[in-house]
């Protein structure tokens, strides 16, 4: 009898060791291809399967040079996708990854800092004449598409903010990006209108949008080293020297806010 409760011990556990063995593979091998720099260590993983969302709960700590940060991710049952973000309660509203990070890791340390706006570059043409906003975004990001448009809006008809632009990657396809640059710096006067219509159609509409109001030539113009060096250094300083979590992001007053409600609140009181 003795033996036989050993071996049902004995499968459960060996299984879950399997478990969090490909877990961490799984979580390794994402940002091996995720973050830009090299010289990353994953610290102090710790996991569980959430029943109540159908996705394990990943928390960790990621050491990079000397900063370590906490790290929250949800990988689905079958480890085939990640989801990096906040998750809610739809009925209530309550944000649960505040308690699933808390519950595996403790209260995670303060990562508020203030940013020296001199240590950074900032890069025009500007939107607006007031306190400085630095937007850090992308058009093919879901949240910065629903939050872009409004942001512009409410500041071309109150210009109390001067709008900075910090483009980030994100996915494979950086077609958009390279002429948002190109037209940064070949046609500033554009810029912020073409930039709404990259945030607001679709690729193909936003490049004929481009393409009617400068010519086909300036599109198929909109290439180079020159280009893809100053894509490279906004995204650099933007994950390695500034270090937010998510877009759309903006510094605001010195400080990072992440999020569409959170930059909607801090700008504008929350008004939509």
């Amino acid at each position: 009898m003795k033996k036989w409760v050993f071996l049902f011990l004995l499968i459960p556990l060996f299984c879950f060791a399997q478990e969090g063995k490909r877990l961490k593979e799984v979580v390794e091998g994402f940002f091996q291809k995720s973050l830009p720099s090299k010289s990353w260590q994953l610290k102090g993983m710790k996991y569980v399967f959430d029943n109540r969302v159908g996705l394990y709960v990943v928390a960790l700590k990621l050491k990079e040079g000397e900063e370590e940060r906490p790290v929250l991710l949800y990988v689905s049952r079958k480890m085939d996708f990640i989801i990096v973000g906040k998750i809610y309660d739809p009925k209530t509203g309550e944000e649960l990854s505040k308690t699933h990070y808390v519950n595996l890791m403790g209260e995670p340390p303060s990562l508020k800092k203030e940013i020296d706006l001199k240590s950074l570059t900032l890069r025009g043409p500007v939107l607006g004449q007031g306190e400085v906003v630095i937007l850090m975004s992308n058009p093919n990001c879901p949240h910065c598409r629903e939050l872009i448009p409004q942001l512009i809006k409410k500041v071309k008809e109150k210009p109390d903010f001067s709008l900075y632009y910090k483009g980030v990657f994100f996915g494979k396809d950086h077609t958009l990006e390279g002429l948002i640059e190109c037209v940064r710096q070949k046609k500033p006067e554009l810029f912020w209108d073409f930039l709404l219509q990259c945030y607001t159609l679709s690729q193909e509409k936003a490049i004929d949008w481009l393409s009617k109001r400068l010519g086909k030539g300036f599109v198929e113009g909109c290439k180079g080293e020159e280009l893809s060096e100053a894509l490279k250094r906004d995204d650099i300083e933007v994950k390695e020297k500034i270090r937010i979590n998510g877009i759309p992001a903006v510094i605001f007053k010195g400080k990072v806010y992440e999020g569409t409600n959170a930059i909607l609140q801090v700008l504008f009181g929350g008004k939509n």
